[in-house]
Protein backbone atom coordinates (compact mmCIF):
# COMPACT_ATOMS: atom_id res chain seq x y z
CA UNK A 1 0.00 0.00 0.00
CA UNK A 2 1.54 3.36 -1.13
CA UNK A 3 -0.33 5.13 1.74
CA UNK A 4 1.99 2.43 4.71
CA UNK A 5 4.25 4.82 6.93
CA UNK A 6 7.35 2.56 6.68
CA UNK A 7 7.17 2.65 2.81
CA UNK A 8 6.97 6.63 2.85
CA UNK A 9 9.66 6.86 5.54
CA UNK A 10 11.73 4.72 3.16
CA UNK A 11 11.49 6.90 0.33
CA UNK A 12 12.43 9.59 2.38
CA UNK A 13 15.65 7.98 3.84
CA UNK A 14 16.21 7.22 0.18
CA UNK A 15 16.01 10.56 -1.09
CA UNK A 16 18.23 11.69 1.84
CA UNK A 17 20.91 9.35 1.08
CA UNK A 18 20.52 10.68 -2.96
CA UNK A 19 20.91 14.28 -1.61
CA UNK A 20 23.05 13.80 0.86
CA UNK A 21 20.97 16.06 3.24
CA UNK A 22 18.28 15.95 5.31
CA UNK A 23 15.02 15.59 3.97
CA UNK A 24 11.66 16.08 6.02
CA UNK A 25 7.71 16.02 5.51
CA UNK A 26 4.95 17.63 7.51
CA UNK A 27 1.96 15.68 7.50
CA UNK A 28 -1.74 16.42 9.86
CA UNK A 29 -4.69 14.28 10.56
CA UNK A 30 -7.01 15.79 8.23
CA UNK A 31 -8.31 13.86 5.36
CA UNK A 32 -5.58 13.43 2.67
CA UNK A 33 -5.64 16.20 0.27
CA UNK A 34 -6.17 18.78 2.94
CA UNK A 35 -2.78 19.47 3.85
CA UNK A 36 0.55 19.83 2.16
CA UNK A 37 3.52 17.02 2.94
CA UNK A 38 5.29 18.11 0.41
CA UNK A 39 7.99 20.56 2.39
CA UNK A 40 6.30 23.66 0.28
CA UNK A 41 4.36 24.81 3.13
CA UNK A 42 0.92 25.78 3.22
CA UNK A 43 -1.79 25.55 5.51
CA UNK A 44 -5.00 23.11 5.12
CA UNK A 45 -7.95 25.34 3.44
CA UNK A 46 -11.39 25.00 3.45
CA UNK A 47 -14.03 27.07 1.31
CA UNK A 48 -10.84 29.95 1.00
CA UNK A 49 -10.67 29.62 4.77
CA UNK A 50 -7.43 28.16 6.51
CA UNK A 51 -9.03 24.53 7.88
CA UNK A 52 -8.25 24.58 12.20
CA UNK A 53 -5.40 23.33 12.99
CA UNK A 54 -5.46 19.88 13.64
CA UNK A 55 -4.56 18.26 17.54
CA UNK A 56 -1.10 16.77 16.55
CA UNK A 57 1.27 17.00 13.71
CA UNK A 58 3.45 14.37 12.11
CA UNK A 59 7.56 16.00 11.71
CA UNK A 60 9.20 12.95 9.46
CA UNK A 61 12.94 13.95 8.95
CA UNK A 62 15.54 11.63 7.33
CA UNK A 63 19.75 12.52 7.41
CA UNK A 64 22.18 10.51 6.28
CA UNK A 65 24.09 9.25 9.95
CA UNK A 66 26.52 11.81 11.06
CA UNK A 67 27.07 13.20 14.42
CA UNK A 68 24.84 15.50 16.02
CA UNK A 69 21.41 14.52 14.20
CA UNK A 70 19.24 14.13 17.45
CA UNK A 71 20.49 17.35 19.51
CA UNK A 72 20.40 19.36 15.81
CA UNK A 73 16.72 18.67 15.00
CA UNK A 74 15.08 18.67 18.54
CA UNK A 75 16.78 22.39 19.14
CA UNK A 76 15.51 22.98 15.88
CA UNK A 77 11.95 22.71 17.01
CA UNK A 78 12.77 24.23 20.65
CA UNK A 79 13.54 27.20 18.51
CA UNK A 80 10.13 26.96 16.49
CA UNK A 81 8.44 26.44 19.92
CA UNK A 82 7.18 23.34 18.97
CA UNK A 83 6.75 21.09 21.74
CA UNK A 84 7.16 17.45 21.14
CA UNK A 85 4.50 14.57 22.13
CA UNK A 86 6.26 12.10 21.12
CA UNK A 87 8.98 10.89 19.36
CA UNK A 88 11.30 7.93 17.69
CA UNK A 89 14.41 8.18 15.89
CA UNK A 90 16.11 5.39 14.27
CA UNK A 91 18.90 4.17 11.82
CA UNK A 92 17.79 2.14 9.12
CA UNK A 93 20.63 0.45 6.72
CA UNK A 94 20.10 1.19 2.75
CA UNK A 95 22.46 0.42 -0.48
CA UNK A 96 24.27 3.21 -1.17
CA UNK A 97 24.65 2.94 -4.68
CA UNK A 98 21.82 2.71 -7.41
CA UNK A 99 22.44 -0.67 -8.44
CA UNK A 100 21.17 -3.07 -5.84
CA UNK A 101 22.94 -5.35 -3.85
CA UNK A 102 26.79 -3.45 -2.78
CA UNK A 103 28.06 -0.98 -0.27
CA UNK A 104 25.66 0.04 2.26
CA UNK A 105 25.34 3.39 4.26
CA UNK A 106 23.08 4.66 7.59
CA UNK A 107 19.98 6.84 7.37
CA UNK A 108 18.35 8.74 10.49
CA UNK A 109 15.13 8.78 10.98
CA UNK A 110 13.36 10.81 12.98
CA UNK A 111 9.70 10.60 13.21
CA UNK A 112 7.93 13.60 15.64
CA UNK A 113 4.51 13.97 16.56
CA UNK A 114 4.31 17.89 17.36
CA UNK A 115 2.19 20.77 18.38
CA UNK A 116 2.59 24.52 18.14
CA UNK A 117 2.96 26.12 21.42
CA UNK A 118 2.02 29.77 20.06
CA UNK A 119 0.76 30.78 16.62
CA UNK A 120 0.61 28.99 13.37
CA UNK A 121 3.67 25.79 12.50
CA UNK A 122 6.60 26.77 10.42
CA UNK A 123 7.06 26.23 6.75
CA UNK A 124 8.69 23.14 6.37
CA UNK A 125 11.45 24.61 4.21
CA UNK A 126 11.75 27.06 7.23
CA UNK A 127 12.71 24.18 9.40
CA UNK A 128 15.02 22.33 6.49
CA UNK A 129 17.09 25.51 5.71
CA UNK A 130 17.35 25.85 9.91
CA UNK A 131 18.16 22.20 10.22
CA UNK A 132 20.89 22.45 7.14
CA UNK A 133 22.53 25.67 9.22
CA UNK A 134 22.51 23.39 12.83
CA UNK A 135 23.97 20.69 11.05
CA UNK A 136 26.71 22.58 9.46
CA UNK A 137 27.59 24.66 12.72
CA UNK A 138 26.19 28.31 11.13
CA UNK A 139 22.86 28.36 13.65
CA UNK A 140 24.52 28.08 17.29
CA UNK A 141 20.94 26.29 18.95
CA UNK A 142 22.42 26.46 22.49
CA UNK A 143 23.23 30.15 22.27
CA UNK A 144 19.49 31.08 21.04
CA UNK A 145 18.20 29.34 23.33
CA UNK A 146 20.28 30.90 26.35
CA UNK A 147 19.08 34.12 25.29
CA UNK A 148 15.15 33.13 25.05
CA UNK A 149 15.49 31.53 28.30
CA UNK A 150 17.16 35.02 29.94
CA UNK A 151 14.38 36.59 27.91
CA UNK A 152 11.50 34.50 28.96
CA UNK A 153 12.89 32.51 32.45
CA UNK A 154 10.20 29.80 33.07
CA UNK A 155 9.04 29.06 36.66
CA UNK A 156 9.33 25.26 37.57
CA UNK A 157 6.15 24.19 39.55
CA UNK A 158 5.70 23.69 42.87
CA UNK A 159 7.18 20.62 44.12
CA UNK A 160 8.17 19.65 40.75
CA UNK A 161 10.31 16.54 40.85
CA UNK A 162 13.92 16.81 39.92
CA UNK A 163 15.01 14.94 36.51
CA UNK A 164 15.94 11.12 36.97
CA UNK A 165 18.66 9.71 34.41
CA UNK A 166 19.01 5.99 35.36
CA UNK A 167 20.87 2.79 33.49
CA UNK A 168 18.40 0.11 32.50
CA UNK A 169 21.05 -2.70 32.54
CA UNK A 170 19.29 -5.50 31.33
CA UNK A 171 17.03 -4.00 28.57
CA UNK A 172 19.20 -4.58 25.60
CA UNK A 173 22.08 -7.20 24.21
CA UNK A 174 22.97 -5.03 21.56
CA UNK A 175 22.83 -1.16 23.01
CA UNK A 176 22.84 0.82 26.16
CA UNK A 177 19.58 2.00 27.42
CA UNK A 178 19.69 5.27 29.06
CA UNK A 179 16.44 6.64 30.72
CA UNK A 180 15.05 10.07 31.17
CA UNK A 181 12.56 11.29 33.22
CA UNK A 182 11.88 14.86 33.70
CA UNK A 183 9.42 18.18 33.61
CA UNK A 184 8.91 18.21 30.00
CA UNK A 185 10.15 21.78 28.95
CA UNK A 186 11.38 23.49 25.64
CA UNK A 187 15.09 22.36 24.69
CA UNK A 188 15.04 19.30 26.85
CA UNK A 189 15.27 16.74 23.94
CA UNK A 190 17.95 19.16 22.48
CA UNK A 191 20.17 19.20 25.81
CA UNK A 192 19.99 15.02 26.62
CA UNK A 193 20.57 14.91 22.84
CA UNK A 194 23.94 17.28 23.39
CA UNK A 195 24.89 15.52 26.63
CA UNK A 196 25.22 12.80 24.33
CA UNK A 197 27.21 13.83 21.80
CA UNK A 198 29.35 15.29 24.21
CA UNK A 199 29.78 11.54 25.71
CA UNK A 200 31.05 10.65 22.76
CA UNK A 201 28.16 7.62 22.29
CA UNK A 202 26.01 6.81 18.99
CA UNK A 203 22.89 7.02 19.33
CA UNK A 204 20.84 4.06 17.76
CA UNK A 205 17.25 4.58 18.67
CA UNK A 206 15.19 6.99 20.88
CA UNK A 207 11.91 6.84 21.77
CA UNK A 208 9.84 9.85 23.45
CA UNK A 209 7.03 10.47 25.07
CA UNK A 210 4.94 13.30 27.39
CA UNK A 211 2.66 12.30 30.03
CA UNK A 212 1.09 15.42 31.04
CA UNK A 213 3.69 17.59 32.25
CA UNK A 214 6.70 15.04 31.83
CA UNK A 215 8.85 13.60 29.71
CA UNK A 216 10.17 10.32 29.36
CA UNK A 217 13.08 9.58 26.93
CA UNK A 218 14.85 5.90 26.45
CA UNK A 219 17.70 6.11 24.18
CA UNK A 220 19.58 3.37 22.73
CA UNK A 221 23.35 3.94 22.50
CA UNK A 222 26.76 2.58 21.89
CA UNK A 223 30.11 3.22 21.62
CA UNK A 224 31.39 4.60 18.34
CA UNK A 225 32.35 0.80 16.95
CA UNK A 226 28.80 -0.65 17.71
CA UNK A 227 29.33 -2.03 20.68
CA UNK A 228 27.43 -1.39 23.83
CA UNK A 229 28.71 0.68 26.95
CA UNK A 230 30.74 -0.87 29.68
CA UNK A 231 29.09 -0.63 33.14
CA UNK A 232 31.72 2.51 33.99
CA UNK A 233 30.80 4.00 30.79
CA UNK A 234 27.39 4.16 30.84
CA UNK A 235 27.22 5.82 34.35
CA UNK A 236 29.45 8.21 33.09
CA UNK A 237 27.17 8.65 30.19
CA UNK A 238 24.14 8.93 32.32
CA UNK A 239 25.94 11.46 35.03
CA UNK A 240 26.79 13.72 31.80
CA UNK A 241 22.99 13.69 30.60
CA UNK A 242 21.58 14.40 34.48
CA UNK A 243 24.20 17.14 35.08
CA UNK A 244 22.64 18.76 31.59
CA UNK A 245 19.33 18.75 32.55
CA UNK A 246 17.88 22.15 34.37
CA UNK A 247 17.44 21.72 38.31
Amino acid sequence: CSSDPWRRQRRLAAEALRTGGPVLTLSTDHAPGDADPSGSGGAAVTDGEPAPEPVGVELHIAVPERPGVLPAAAGVLALHRLAVRSADLRAVELPSGTGGPGPTANVLLLSWRVAAQFGPLPAPARLRADLVRALDGTLDIAARLAERDAAYPRRRGAGAPPPRVSVAGDASREATVIEVRARDAPGLLYRVGHALEAADVRVRSAHVSTLGADAVDTVYVTRPDGAPLTAEEAETTAKRVAEALPA
